[in-house]
């Protein structure tokens, strides 16, 4: 509880910059969290991302003022300051790739979400579609039921029906223009045509349902290549950088040579100690980013 008063304070010390920035919010950005179906403004969003990065970079100009500066250190070096700049860089950089990285990534998961989910809830449609159900009866029911971000995306369509008082097209329209789902764009824009003309809803949902359980495969297929493809860049990229760099600095300490303005010792507790830590700790958190909605 602490931590989501301390999360709920930083938020309103952030917002005192945010509410400026919300006199003329970025559409993009809106667009995005829209999407993402985040409960914060474009303003909130970009204060956030503006104060953590500074957060960051201060902190890191911290860590490498205690590294690098400080006489107990066992990093000495001829110009601490210049190295204890690299840090700072180091936060900033990173921060700053990570809000729209986080928010791409979200996006990302939310249509393979969809896409999953999306021929068992196109059954299950026409299943109420050849009871006799009215399309808005059809919508009003998956949105009770539990189809992830599918449901979701049809309570936004209700919404708009219940109460703004929108007609079901209209709310569709609003739906397709913000779906990040191509393939359920392509679907909802089938099924706005289907409402508006009086077509037979019965026979494209029975259709489109079992067409999309062989894309289903395919995606579970690209999952599997994408989380292999992962695996060998951590093996092939950072493990073996790693033991080659550790090789590198075992062979300069037994040889007496200099790696520029450290001692191999120097070099070796840096490497064990910084950056094998930060390595896997990033790697590790883009995988839960990545494949945070994924089977």
């Amino acid at each position: 509880m602490n931590g989501v008063n301390i999360l709920d304070w930083y938020k309103k010390y952030c917002y005192v910059l945010g509410r400026e920035l919300d006199r003329s919010p970025n559409s993009s950005i809106a667009r995005m969290l829209y999407q993402v179906d985040a409960e914060m403004t474009p303003g909130m969003f970009m204060s956030l991302w503006i104060v953590t990065t500074l957060l960051a970079g201060a902190g890191m100009v911290c860590i490498g003022i205690l590294l690098f500066t400080f006489s107990f250190s066992p990093f000495q070096v001829e110009r601490p300051l210049l190295y204890a700049s690299i840090f700072p860089m180091i936060g900033i950089g990173g921060v700053g790739v990570g809000f729209p990285f986080y928010l791409q990534t979200q996006i990302s998961n939310k249509k393979m979400d969809i896409e999953r989910k999306l021929p068992y809830a196109l059954s299950f449609m026409s299943i109420l579609a050849s009871s006799g159900a009215t399309p808005l009866d059809i919508l009003r029911r998956v949105a009770r039921e539990d189809y992830g971000h599918i449901s979701h995306e049809f309570k936004k369509v209700l919404f708009r029906t219940d109460v703004l008082g929108e007609d079901v097209v209209t709310a569709m329209h609003s739906l397709v223009n913000n779906t990040p789902s191509e393939l359920f764009r392509d679907i909802c824009i089938d099924i706005t045509n289907i409402i508006y003309s009086g077509g037979g809803l019965k026979g494209y949902l029975e259709g489109k349902s079992k067409e999309l359980m062989s894309i289903r495969r395919q995606i579970y297929k690209e999952f599997v290549d994408s989380l292999a493809v992962f695996g060998e860049g951590y093996l092939g990229g950072v493990v073996m950088i790693l033991t080659l760099s550790v090789l590198g600095i075992v062979i300069s300490g037994a040889l007496g040579i200099e790696l520029g303005p450290f001692t191999p010792k120097q070099m070796f507790d840096m490497l064990i100690y910084v950056l094998i830590p930060v390595i896997n700790l990033i790697f590790l958190q883009m995988l839960s980013v990545k494949y945070s909605t994924t089977p």
